[in-house]
């Protein structure tokens, strides 16, 4: 494996090269570790990267969850900067359909103008709400405009709820019945929904 050996960036640089067909330079390489909790010398890997080749750009991508699980896994402090990505709001979902003076409209908060158009406002609430705030349905769902078509919408709504459920069971300790322990995470995540419904949105883990 490649983050088996040696982590000095002068052998991973060339190595990174190599496997990825790509020439890699400081100037125009963003080198990416896509889910960097499935190898964890890789976030390592970024210690050497700050302390001996500061030029090059890295970004890693990852769980924190499964980083944290991996028994002796040594996090590189103070070489990290940290980013928690969110969904999409409001706001950056009426820019990524293109809404730009509504956005800006509700950026600047001038209240006599968004009353005036407030049904408008509604309307791509509305579309939000059902949407919701991923990048890539967001992307899906503005492809359609101005025809809004919500059956695909719904179709990677359901295929990333699948995703999800998919997850659930590489963050099961496989020393603790991870069968019971993945079905008992699929019955949380579907209590959600009736849970929120209540006038109390305190989660009670008793009706699961």
């Amino acid at each position: 494996m490649l983050f088996d050996a040696d982590l000095s960036v002068e052998r991973l640089i060339p190595a990174l090269s190599i496997e990825s067909g790509t020439r890699i330079t400081p100037e125009d390489t963003l080198v990416i570790f896509d889910e960097v909790q499935e190898v964890p010398r890789a976030m390592t890997s970024l210690k050497m990267f700050n302390e001996a080749a500061p030029e090059y750009d890295v970004l890693a991508t990852g769980s924190a969850l499964g980083i944290a699980m991996h028994p002796g896994f040594s996090f590189p402090v103070g070489k990290v900067s940290r980013l928690k990505l969110y969904p999409m709001s409001f706001v950056e979902f009426l820019y990524a359909c293109k809404q730009y003076a509504l956005a800006e409209m509700l950026e600047s908060k001038d209240s006599p103008l968004i009353n005036v158009m407030h049904d408008r406002v509604m309307t791509w609430l509305r579309y939000f709400m059902y949407t919701g705030g991923m990048p890539e349905i967001v992307e899906a769902f503005a492809s359609t405009l101005p025809n809004p078509d919500f059956t695909a919408v719904r179709k990677l709504q359901n295929s990333l709820v699948s995703d999800y459920r998919d997850d659930f069971s590489k963050h099961v300790d496989m020393r603790d019945s991870p069968a019971v322990t993945t079905l008992r995470l699929n019955q949380v995540w579907d209590s959600i929904p009736s849970q929120l419904a209540k006038e109390n949105k305190k989660f009670v883990y008793g009706v699961v």
